[in-house]
């Protein structure tokens, strides 16, 4: 079993990483024999998408940042826990940064695989910060198990007993997901009608640019070759 956990906060030693990192604990303390990948996306340097769309027939043209590595790490999971801290009543530049980039949503890295996102803030506007969350994991593929909204005052440790607990307990529901291995319905059918109604479609009417992202669906089993 693969788990990616992925750090959208440019402070690796901040609120948002003490949450993914006692996610990491946990897993590492229910089941050892867990691979889990902690990407802590600031370590990057990850340049801006150029909009070139060479992507979507290959491999990215900008080849010195390693988001090749990271999208890997994505395909490969079978789940994943993110989190981002609001940053001007949104998501931080580098989570946006790497949403575009590591191309997630053309190559539905997240297909089928359950998702937990954490927001930390300290005044408001979390709620945003957790659709915009869900709607990439959707739009990649994916669906949410759990989302978790924390109130902590700067540089102050949110990991109290009662964050704790709700962190073991949202493990154990990701595990079970993925052991299930079933999506619901609703998750299902939403994927269903963002790849056959509306990216398919697209992307055959334009088969020389996306063939990259046609063999990429062909290969993983998102849809069959034609």
């Amino acid at each position: 079993m693969n788990i990616a956990i992925i750090n959208g906060s440019p402070r690796k030693n901040g609120a948002t990483f003490t949450v993914l990192n006692y996610f990491n604990e946990t897993l590492k303390e229910m089941d050892a024999d867990i691979n889990i990948e902690v990407i802590n996306l600031i370590d990057y340097n990850l340049k801006y998408c150029m909009g070139c769309q060479l992507c979507y027939s290959g491999k990215c043209v900008i080849k010195d940042d390693n988001i090749d590595e990271i999208q890997s790490i994505l395909k490969n999971c079978d789940g994943l826990i993110w989190g981002s801290p609001v940053y001007a009543a949104n998501i931080t530049g580098v989570m946006r940064n790497f949403y575009d980039r590591v191309n997630m949503l053309m190559m539905q890295l997240l297909y089928r695989k359950p998702c937990i996102n954490i927001v930390t803030y300290e005044n408001g506007m979390a709620g945003k910060v957790q659709r915009i969350l869900k709607e990439m994991e959707n739009f990649a593929g994916g669906y949410n198990v759990k989302s978790m909204a924390i109130k902590n005052p700067f540089n102050k440790n949110p990991l109290d007993k009662k964050l704790r607990l709700k962190i073991e307990k949202s493990v154990k529901i990701l595990l079970k997901k993925i052991k299930k291995n079933k999506p619901p319905l609703f998750s299902v059918i939403y994927i269903n009608v963002v790849i056959n109604i509306f990216l398919k479609p697209f992307m055959y009417k334009n088969k020389e640019l996306y063939q990259g992202v046609i063999d990429e669906w062909v290969e993983r089993g998102i849809i069959s070759g034609e």
